[in-house]
């Protein structure tokens, strides 16, 4: 009778740390939404050489590199994080730009870059 009693505490208090555990973990975060019209002016500073005023990648240097066209299907199928971790870390070609933009700035480029996909 005794052992059952001390199971029945041993149960109540790893529920109560299960719950408490649970509560104390951080939430996933969720992706920030970014301003197109700031995003914008990043762009044309940092991206522009290579991926072109509209984003098609038509610039000598773009071509050469072979830069990809922003506004493809295929580009903008694309998830947030996956353009977020290609901005700040670079992938093949392209430059990582995590040094010099903050987490502000990416998402606001990312959100530039969907309105390219829009026109």
């Amino acid at each position: 009778m005794e052992r059952v009693s001390m199971m029945k505490k041993s149960c109540k208090v790893g529920g109560v740390l299960l719950i408490a555990f649970a509560f104390a973990m951080p939430s996933p975060v969720k992706a920030q939404p970014g301003n197109a019209a700031n995003g914008q002016k990043i762009f044309l500073e940092k991206c522009k050489k290579c991926h072109g005023e509209d984003g098609s990648g038509n610039t000598n240097f773009g071509k050469s590199l072979r830069a990809a066209d922003l506004r493809s299907a295929d580009v903008q199928k694309k998830t947030d994080a996956d353009f977020y971790l290609q901005i700040d870390k670079g992938k093949k070609n392209m430059p990582p730009f995590g040094a010099s933009l903050d987490k502000t700035q990416i998402n606001d480029v990312i959100a530039y870059v969907r309105q390219l996909g829009k026109k």
